[in-house]
């Protein structure tokens, strides 16, 4: 049965890092990911750019998702995608972990979980279902794959102007937000004053229509009066649903969608540490930069806890 020094559950920036940061102590270390390596970057938003990170003005997520993963196994990290663990418990002063394809074991874990296999949030409309994948996504296509000229998109934070700033290069696009303000950075917000996107605030969409794909969505406005949009494509950014339902077959005392953390990013169990959106502490800012710092934190936490004698001194 393989062994490693430090688990890393979640593929995620934090999760990547982590194991960057741990390789570099000199730990062993294994990164388990259900899906694709860079979590939401690259099952969300692959294409979206991100303009927050240090040291790159702008840079696709999934270029970005990439260098992590590419960083992490340079420096000697087991990268394991497409393997979702299916239980973890304490066995011998060590973590077992059972993962769809074998056994492992661990003498520290870091939880990366972000926000699970999330669902995205839908607009609650009839017809939604309908119309998916024929005019409407909750997730942003390849730019050189979309051939809509007029795009509405359905949010206010940062990932629904960064969108709507990178499809405006290619279509006509709206972006309707249901309050006054909006949510995203305040340099992204002046981007977007100063582009031709026509913003709708204190604004909803209310209604889809269309008959074999969706052709117009309907838009309540402020004034109690409503407008019709034509459509070729309605990309609904309002959040995601976490969907944390696999660690509860895990022997593990964890918190369903956040779990409280200490500076050090150690939650209450001991040997066990969480990063990234998983992660909770007051203050906290979510932004992928504060994921990646935080695992570099949790690579020195775990090598002080395995230093100090690990699960076998704390026993």
């Amino acid at each position: 049965m393989d062994a490693y020094d430090v688990a890393v559950v979640g593929g995620g920036p934090g999760g990547l890092a982590a194991a960057t940061y741990a390789q570099l102590r000199g730990l062993s270390a294994v990164v388990l990911e259900a899906e694709a390596f860079g979590g939401q970057l690259v099952n969300l938003y692959p294409t979206k750019p991100v303009t927050n990170f240090p040291a790159q003005a702008e840079l696709p997520s999934g270029q970005l998702a990439g260098l992590l993963a590419d960083q992490a196994n340079r420096f000697g990290a087991e990268l394991a995608d497409h393997e979702a663990v299916e239980y973890i418990g304490r066995e011998d002063r060590q973590f077992r972990l059972r993962t769809n394809k074998r056994e492992l074991r661990a003498s520290s874990l870091i939880l990366a979980l972000g926000l699970g296999r999330f669902t995205p949030r839908r607009l609650g409309l009839a017809g939604e279902d309908r119309f998916l994948d024929h005019g409407l996504t909750y997730r942003l296509p390849k730019l050189e794959e979309i051939r809509a000229e007029r795009i509405v998109i359905v949010g206010g934070g940062d990932s629904a102007l960064d969108t709507a700033l990178s499809l405006d290069r290619v279509a006509h696009v709206s972006l309707v937000h249901r309050r006054e303000e909006l949510r995203a950075l305040k340099h992204t917000q002046a981007r977007l004053r100063e582009s031709v996107v026509h913003l709708l605030t204190n604004a909803e969409v209310v209604g889809l229509g269309g008959e074999d794909r969706l052709e117009h969505v309907i838009v309540s406005l402020e004034d109690e009066s409503s407008v019709e949009l034509p459509v070729d494509l309605l990309l609904v950014s309002i959040g995601q649903v976490p969907d944390l339902r696999g660690v509860r077959g895990w022997d593990l005392p964890l918190a369903d969608t956040h779990q409280p953390v200490n500076s050090a990013m150690e939650t209450e169990i001991t040997g066990v540490f969480a990063v990234g959106d998983f992660a909770d502490y007051p203050g906290k800012v979510r932004m992928i930069a504060t994921a990646v710092a935080e695992g570099s934190t949790a690579a020195a936490a775990v090598e002080r806890f395995l230093m100090m004698g690990g699960l076998a001194q704390a026993a």
